[in-house]
């Protein structure tokens, strides 16, 4: 069974695909005047938003319906970090429906100083509201190849973010991307979320 996040993340990881789509129709207008890869740049970072955004989702649902005692604890002990004060505005919620908008709120506040987008703390968030070993549960013998794919995505991701994408090997350029790189990385990151979906 899968999550209700999934239609969510399709919407997002749409998005990545049009701003590359974007990309390709101005470089084509333009003839060469105009680089498009600034878009299929954007597009990447979209698609590893759409991963991060999707698990997000995820990991919120499931320790909200831990808390509230629907779910089993996860490994480590279910730890969320809520503060006494939060909790205690969750025990005191006066019906059914205030406690799980109070546990949502004080969850997701915790959560969301994390982030879910390298294949270790992806595992290991999942772990803890409890979904072990997603990516053999997930991908079996090819889950390396899997991980390692992703982590290149992000890497790349955070290269863009934080450095501009400045080529490392060539100062004052930039790392050339095409509009296939782009396209490549949103499928691996569209891939490796319908693979675990049916497992959250």
């Amino acid at each position: 069974m899968g999550t209700t996040r999934l239609p969510h993340f399709a919407a997002d990881i749409l998005r990545a695909r049009d701003i590359v789509a974007l990309g390709q129709s101005i470089g084509s207008v333009t003839i060469g005047r105009v680089d498009g890869s600034d878009m299929y740049r954007a597009g990447l970072v979209q698609a590893v938003s759409a991963l991060d955004h999707y698990l997000h989702g995820v990991i919120l649902d499931r320790a909200v319906d831990i808390m509230l005692g629907r779910l089993p604890a996860g490994s480590g002990g279910g730890r969320t970090g809520v503060s006494f004060n939060g909790v205690r505005q969750i025990l005191s919620a006066g019906s059914p429906a205030a406690v799980e908008l109070s546990a949502r709120t004080h969850v997701a506040e915790r959560l969301s100083l994390e982030t879910y987008q390298k294949p270790d703390d992806i595992g290991s968030a999942l772990a803890l509201v409890g979904v072990p070993k997603i990516w053999s549960t997930a991908f079996s013998t090819a889950a390396n190849a899997h991980k390692l794919a992703l982590g290149v995505v992000v890497t790349r991701r955070n290269r863009i973010v934080h450095q501009s994408d400045s080529d490392p090997l060539n100062p004052g350029f930039i790392t050339p991307l095409t509009d296939s790189d782009a396209l490549d990385s949103i499928t691996t990151i569209e891939t490796v979320v319908i693979a675990i979906d049916p497992h959250c």
